[in-house]
């Protein structure tokens, strides 16, 4: 059975990362988003294309922020002068749509400042000032009127705001999609009932009829736990395998090693299933998902790893190819056909491939160097990868992966310094740094990128309080200084450090956050070193 769709509307340039974060959201609670972005090229007039979307959505969610937004070429004869997200509230209210109108706060992040909104496209334009107070006059008579309609009821300040405030709308949204899955339950019974009926009169058809039921039945691309488990037992096989190879070995320090680094790539491979499986379904729901796309996915759910990563093998040359003749301006399609070979890697990655799985990153980049997916994921790979160097082979191996993970990560932040994902990733690479040089014995320049670490995860917990992994990471680049200290005999600065470490935990704790039992007797141990140290 399809899933129930919910229109999701905002200012794109001023709210993109906010409406991806609720999109994600949605598809745990059971719903298919769409939004503007997904207006295919060449379909014609927008605003048909959104009344066509609406129509076939049971309701929309629309963040309202500053901006204005891109408007339609000329007045709209039904509701005036509007901008296309305007245009979208107002006709999903009209279609008596269900809506609810979220407003985002000023301290939100947001994908460009407000001053940068709402600007002519044509830099010769004799007026933008004017030009822009005039759009942000419309957008404040807008706001007026939700208010005095009572729509305006949720304001969001923070991302993890904004996820609550859907996550609290929880009750009313499972009763629209009960609604629409009641609908389509009405419809596939009449369809039955409809074919039986030709069955009884014509004879012959009852084939038909069976395939249809089985057709109905099988609805839905993607099944994400055929997935997961498909991904689960790729990895328990290349674990086992690993762990064979580690019974080969002739001595018994040899085993060991092998077996603890098999069982560390384990645990690594493991902890990306859940992230792999579900952008599997992220993708395909998406209108950018390709026919081959489409075909691994499917491959994927009904036979597993292996033979979706041999019917990619088929496939990687043209995919190649394709791209490879494109121009600069189809840049998007580029990346929509290179998003299956995206997920190939990871599936590499997930066996433990990382030969291949590094091959296929760095083709892909060869072609899309400035892709942030792209990049974003090949830093978390050489991430894991610099773990696995740490048991399995030698510093300067795993010193090797994490330096380009931290090129990586820089290059991340030269593109969009504001993107606080780019600020963890570049704070996580100083960390990772920063324990191979202490394993080295280099203390001087351990203290200097755990340091550079410290000031990004301050940043960062400061502008969330209520982000428990940001807290966390607070907590520990506290508690990394703090050992650093300690192997310096600065028992002063140590103790500063034990305390900035317990008081943040703390918080985590008291504010009802998130903490894992291995924080909790940190927790614990943090207490005892504040209380050896006051005595």
């Amino acid at each position: 059975m399809d899933r129930p769709r919910l229109f999701l509307s905002t200012v794109s340039e001023e709210l993109r990362t906010a409406r991806q974060a609720v999109a994600r959201t949605l598809r745990t609670l059971g719903f298919d988003p769409v939004s503007q972005d997904d207006f295919p090229t060449g379909y014609g007039e927008l605003r048909q294309w959104l009344r066509e979307q609406l129509d076939s959505c049971e309701g929309l969610i629309q963040l309202v922020g500053d901006g204005y937004g891109a408007e339609p070429p000329d007045i709209d004869p039904e509701y005036g002068r509007v901008s296309y997200t305007q245009l979208e509230f107002l006709y999903a209210h009209k279609q008596k749509k269900k809506t609810w109108i979220i407003v985002i706060g000023k301290d939100f992040p947001r994908d460009k400042p407000p001053d940068q909104l709402d600007l002519p496209r044509d830099p010769g334009h004799p007026d933008p000032i004017d030009f822009q107070a005039e759009r942000r006059t419309l957008q404040q008579h807008y706001l007026a009127q939700l208010k005095q309609e009572n729509h305006l009821r949720h304001t969001a300040n923070t991302p993890t705001e904004l996820d609550n405030i859907v996550l609290r709308l929880r009750d009313e949204l499972s009763a629209l999609r009960e609604r629409a899955e009641q609908g389509a339950r009405r419809l596939t019974r009449l369809v039955m009932a409809s074919l039986f009926g030709l069955t009884v009169l014509g004879g012959g058809g009852w084939w038909g009829y069976q395939q249809l039921q089985h057709g109905v039945q099988e609805v839905g691309v993607v099944n994400e736990e055929k997935i997961r488990a498909h991904l689960q037992q790729a990895t328990e096989e290349t674990h086992r395998r690993e762990l064979a190879e580690a019974e080969a070995a002739t001595d018994w320090k040899t085993r060991q090693r092998l077996r603890e680094a098999a069982d560390e790539a384990h645990r690594v491979r493991l902890s990306r299933i859940g992230e792999l499986a579900i952008s599997f379904a992220e993708i395909e729901g998406k209108s950018q998902a390709t026919s081959v796309f489409q075909e691994m996915t499917r491959i994927l759910t009904e036979q597993g790893v292996d033979e979706a990563i041999v019917y990619m093998g088929t496939q990687q040359a043209a995919i190649f190819n394709t791209v490879r003749t494109r121009a600069e301006a189809a840049r998007e399609h580029n990346r929509a056909d290179l998003q299956p070979l995206l997920q190939t890697a990871g599936l590499h990655g997930a066996k433990g491939q990382a030969k291949e799985a590094r091959a296929l990153y760095n083709d892909i980049l060869a072609l899309e160097p400035d892709w942030p997916d792209a990049l974003h994921r090949y830093f978390w790979f050489l991430a894991d990868q610099g773990d696995l160097a740490r048991v399995r082979t030698t510093l300067v191996d795993a010193r090797r992966e994490y330096d380009e993970a931290h090129r990586l990560a820089q290059r991340l932040m030269d593109k969009d310094p504001s993107n606080t994902e780019w600020q963890r990733d570049l704070s996580v690479s100083h960390d990772r740094i920063g324990d191979v040089l202490v394993a080295q014995g280099d203390l001087p320049a351990a203290l200097t990128v755990f340091r550079a670490s410290l000031g990004i995860a301050e940043t960062l917990a400061k502008r969330d309080a209520g982000n428990s992994q940001w807290q966390r990471d607070l907590y520990v680049s506290y508690w990394r200084l703090a050992d650093m200290a300690e192997k310096r005999n600065a028992v002063k600065e140590a103790g500063a450090y034990w305390k900035q470490a317990y008081e943040v935990l703390s918080r985590i704790d008291k504010r009802g956050l998130h903490l894992t039992p291995d924080d909790r007797k940190f927790l614990a141990a943090l207490r005892e070193k504040i209380r050896a140290g006051a005595q």
